[in-house]
Formats: C-alpha cells, sequence, structure tokens
C-alpha cells in the first residue's frame, strides 16, 4: 500500500486526536451551563422589559408607532422569539433559550432578547 504523500499516518493520529479533546471540551462546557432565571429584552440598545423565565407570558414587542413587530413567548422554563415581521424570520428560527448567556437577536427591528443567570459571572471583563 502507497502511503499518503501529504499527510502521514502519525498527523492523523495527532489531528483527530486534538479533535476529540476539543470535542469533549466543547460538551463539557455546554453541559456545564447553568440554567438562567431572567429574561431581558432590549429593543433599539435600550431594555424595555426583563421578566423571570418561570413565569409563562407573551409580550409584544412594540416599534416607535405601536406597529407590534417581534412576539416573544416565556413558557415552560423557556423563551423564544414567536413571530417577527422581517423577511428573513432567523430570529423565530434560532429556537427556545433557557441557559444564562444565551440570546435571541432580531437585526432589522433591533431586538434582543438575553437569558441572564443569577450568579454572577467569574470573569472579570474590565480590561486595563
Amino acid at each position: 500500500m502507497k502511503e499518503n504523500p501529504y499527510i502521514s499516518k502519525k498527523s492523523m493520529i495527532i489531528i483527530l486526536t486534538t479533535a476529540a479533546i476539543f470535542a469533549v471540551f466543547c460538551i463539557f462546557f455546554y453541559m456545564n451551563r447553568k440554567s438562567g432565571n431572567t429574561v431581558v429584552i432590549t429593543q433599539d440598545g435600550k431594555v424595555t422589559g426583563t421578566y423571570s423565565i418561570n413565569a409563562d407570558r407573551t409580550i409584544p414587542i412594540k416599534d416607535d408607532s405601536g406597529h407590534t413587530t417581534n412576539t416573544v413567548v416565556i413558557e415552560d422554563g423557556k423563551v423564544y422569539m414567536k413571530s417577527a415581521d422581517c423577511p428573513d424570520q432567523i430570529c423565530v428560527k434560532q429556537g427556545k433559550k433557557s441557559k444564562d448567556g444565551e440570546s435571541i437577536t432580531c437585526l432589522p427591528n433591533k431586538v434582543v432578547v438575553d437569558v441572564k443567570g443569577k450568579e454572577q459571572s467569574d470573569i472579570d471583563t474590565l480590561i486595563r
């Protein structure tokens, strides 16, 4: 059997081992994320509401003229974008979120839905 001149057997083992370690790290990181307890809705850079993720409700997001642009639903400890009047519907397709740090973004309507946890992060974001 002729060896591949581009990738040796040793190199392939190193690549696969590195990929496996990375996959295990990603799974471990995702599984250890804490559930959020608060939903913060921001529109055009301003917080428009803060809600408990444990209380089921439907929240209409309106523009300056009073037209409903998005509908956010909190249900069964998860939040999702039920509807939006934007053409691409990417925010609706993002699915249900419940973990701390997850978010749903509707760029055309400038709406961001963030899930926040009750504990402060151990990471200091101040850089000097």
